[in-house]
């Protein structure tokens, strides 16, 4: 195969040991076979990095190997780290000086993999380094978004602080409250008004979070977007409401408590002041 070093010992048992995390022997095998590919078209390093062996990552740092050669999924070592949130080993490529945002194949970014995960030590570590928590997908996503679908709070109270943009938009509009919305997240709801977002941004369909959250009966979430000032006139592209919505989707109970939106809606000053005045984070 054009990848494999012609010397012996051949590349499956240098992934054999790299797995078990055989440190004797890796010298030699990255002396023979220098930066191998394997299934995937991984390396030895991306191997050592998602098994979580320190000292052989080490060693494969010092012996020169590759920082940011990429797999076939255009993933780094850095990326396979991410996926288990192996901070050492994160550390030890940071420190090397490895490449923070690179993309794999689907547009995501090792601070992406830490996010959706909710690996909130491995965030921190890499928005200290400088990871671009800015940087979207191919969906046009954001860390903080990928950490809002799967209810992260930690991971996005490490993003905010970081600089991230609660009102950053997917390809879909979708903003991160949004997000939070379709999948009821209410600690995430909370964070991100308490970020200073806004409340009636719309998505390309014209749907604001409260739309979002009518149509899927999520009656607390639409209960706290309304005490922070959500206005339920706001139409859509179909002209629609959220009430509207909320009848169309057969949800009385939402319907009944947006009918009475005017007495819900009451401005509520914790969400008027932003998410770091109130509740600091050390990075």
């Amino acid at each position: 195969r054009p990848h494999e070093c012609r010397a012996e010992p051949h590349p499956n048992k240098a992934r054999t040991r790299k797995r078990h995390g055989n440190t004797s022997s890796v010298m030699q095998l990255v002396l023979l076979c220098g930066n191998t590919r394997t299934s995937y078209g991984r390396s030895p390093l991306h191997l050592a990095a998602y098994k979580g062996h320190i000292e052989v990552v080490r060693i494969l740092l010092k012996a020169g190997c590759d920082l940011d050669i990429q797999d076939d999924g255009e993933q780094t070592a850095l990326h396979r780290a991410a996926v288990v949130g192996n901070g050492d080993i994160i550390s030890a490529l940071i420190q090397e000086g490895c490449a923070l945002d690179r993309q794999d194949k689907d547009g995501n970014t090792a601070l992406h993999e830490v996010s959706w995960h909710g690996f909130s030590q491995s965030v921190k570590l890499l928005v200290k380094a400088g990871a671009n928590v800015h940087a979207k997908n191919k969906a046009g996503n954001t860390a903080l978004h990928l950490a809002c679908q799967n209810g992260h709070a930690q991971s996005s109270k490490v993003l905010l602080l970081g600089g991230s943009r609660p009102d950053s938009k997917s390809h879909g509009g979708d903003t991160c409250l949004h997000v939070a919305a379709r999948y009821n997240h209410i600690p995430m709801i909370r964070i991100l008004l308490g970020a200073f977002c806004s409340v009636s941004e719309k998505n390309l369909v014209g749907d604001t979070p409260l739309h979002v959250a009518a149509a899927l009966n999520h009656k607390k979430t639409v209960r706290l977007l309304l005490e922070a000032g959500a206005d339920s006139r706001i139409c859509n592209n179909a002209g629609q409401t959220a009430l509207d919505q909320a009848r169309e989707h057969n949800n009385p109970e939402v319907a009944l408590l947006l009918t009475k939106a005017p007495q819900v809606n009451s401005q509520s000053d914790q969400y008027k002041r932003p998410y770091t005045e109130h509740q600091p984070l050390k990075l």
